[in-house]
């Protein structure tokens, strides 16, 4: 009779095994200008304003960005021992992280005043946040949850494609649930869900890269920006000079 039961368990088994990560494809439905001056690490939409992040020591930056035609609208440098990184908008404040400086700082949207700043162990990458709270990203497979209150982690999640950890996560964006992340110089996103951390689905977009016009100094692509309005994602690079508005398909 013992053996009836190996059906079962083999069924039960492939029951609780979750699905491989989607092939997701994409088309272009528009190509804008972008500030090949910048040295892109955030970037994002709140409402109808673009905002971007640019790193670099003696040159970091926060700006709003015309998503239309790429102009700088506002720009706001930061401290020339500053490497600024991922930025996000929550509960209408502007959230800049710093990659070795340990700092977050908050700033005002409509001025870039400056509000506050936290500090926090470790580097600081990419930064989203889901609508309570912020979600950062450090160069690792790992995502920490925190309390945009103090700062402090409330949850971390190892993000893995089956059973391999996938490190260097970078630039993020949230997204219903699912978390898009680039990959740093790989020039794919992971789309991760965002209650386990695992990795739903691949997009490699290094194809894009190849597009930009040269001459060039084009560095890795790291800026992914989601528009609520159209349900398109704008795609750009360090030092791109175009950034690409695509649709995401075979989701």
């Amino acid at each position: 009779m013992k053996f009836l039961f190996l059906p079962l368990i083999v069924i039960l088994l492939g029951a609780c095994q979750k699905p491989a990560p989607a092939s997701l494809q994409y088309r272009v439905v528009s190509v804008r200008p972008h500030d090949a001056e910048c040295y892109t690490q955030g970037f994002e939409f709140s409402g109808k304003s673009l905002f971007e992040s640019g790193g670099q020591y003696g040159s970091s930056s926060v700006r709003e960005v015309d998503p239309a035609n790429g102009a700088v609208l506002r720009k706001r440098p930061m401290a020339k021992n500053v490497f600024a990184e991922g930025i996000t908008v929550l509960n209408h404040e502007l959230w800049v992280l710093t990659w070795k400086e340990g700092t977050a700082y908050v700033l005002e949207p409509e001025t870039f005043k400056f509000l506050r700043s936290h500090t926090y162990q470790g580097e600081g990458w990419g930064l989203a946040n889901d609508g309570k709270q912020l979600i950062l990203s450090d160069g690792s497979s790992e995502l920490k949850f925190i309390d945009p209150k103090d700062f402090s982690v409330k949850k971390s999640l190892k993000v893995k494609d089956g059973g391999r950890e996938v490190p260097q996560l970078n630039e993020l964006e949230y997204v219903n649930g699912e978390i898009f992340a680039n990959i740093y110089q790989s020039g794919k996103i992971a789309r991760i869900s965002a209650a386990d951390g695992r990795v739903t689905g691949w997009l490699d977009l290094s194809g894009l890269r190849n597009q930009l016009p040269s001459p060039n100094r084009a560095d890795v692509i790291n800026g992914i920006a989601f528009d609520s309005a159209s349900g398109h994602f704008l795609i750009t690079g360090k030092y791109w000079p175009q950034m690409f508005e695509i649709e995401i398909t075979g989701r």
